[in-house]
Protein backbone atom coordinates (compact mmCIF):
# COMPACT_ATOMS: atom_id res chain seq x y z
CA UNK A 1 0.00 0.00 0.00
CA UNK A 2 0.94 3.39 -0.71
CA UNK A 3 1.21 6.06 1.50
CA UNK A 4 -0.61 9.09 1.45
CA UNK A 5 1.51 11.48 -0.10
CA UNK A 6 -1.11 14.28 0.46
CA UNK A 7 0.64 15.74 3.93
CA UNK A 8 4.30 15.71 2.23
CA UNK A 9 2.99 18.29 -0.54
CA UNK A 10 1.09 20.34 1.88
CA UNK A 11 4.69 20.57 3.61
CA UNK A 12 6.47 21.52 0.38
CA UNK A 13 3.77 24.09 -0.22
CA UNK A 14 4.19 25.71 3.15
CA UNK A 15 7.83 25.73 2.69
CA UNK A 16 7.83 27.11 -0.95
CA UNK A 17 5.37 29.90 0.50
CA UNK A 18 7.32 30.63 3.18
CA UNK A 19 10.92 31.29 1.14
CA UNK A 20 8.46 34.06 -0.80
CA UNK A 21 7.81 35.67 2.02
CA UNK A 22 11.46 35.85 3.42
CA UNK A 23 12.61 36.91 0.04
CA UNK A 24 10.12 39.70 -0.36
CA UNK A 25 11.22 40.81 3.18
CA UNK A 26 14.18 41.75 2.39
CA UNK A 27 12.92 44.34 -0.67
CA UNK A 28 9.53 45.69 1.11
CA UNK A 29 9.30 48.62 3.42
CA UNK A 30 8.52 46.89 7.35
CA UNK A 31 5.22 49.09 6.78
CA UNK A 32 3.66 47.14 4.20
CA UNK A 33 4.84 43.76 6.56
CA UNK A 34 2.78 45.55 9.30
CA UNK A 35 -0.35 46.10 7.09
CA UNK A 36 -0.25 42.37 5.96
CA UNK A 37 -0.37 41.48 9.63
CA UNK A 38 -3.49 43.41 10.13
CA UNK A 39 -5.12 41.52 6.99
CA UNK A 40 -4.17 38.17 8.08
CA UNK A 41 -5.37 38.76 11.94
CA UNK A 42 -8.86 40.22 10.40
CA UNK A 43 -8.87 37.04 8.39
CA UNK A 44 -7.92 34.86 11.06
CA UNK A 45 -10.72 36.28 13.29
CA UNK A 46 -13.35 36.06 10.38
CA UNK A 47 -12.81 32.24 10.09
CA UNK A 48 -12.86 31.88 13.84
CA UNK A 49 -16.12 34.13 14.03
CA UNK A 50 -17.42 31.91 10.88
CA UNK A 51 -16.50 28.19 12.14
CA UNK A 52 -17.98 29.14 15.93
Amino acid sequence: MRKNVRPRCRIGCLVALLGVFVLLALVLPSSFWWFVLGAFLIYVGLCVLRRY
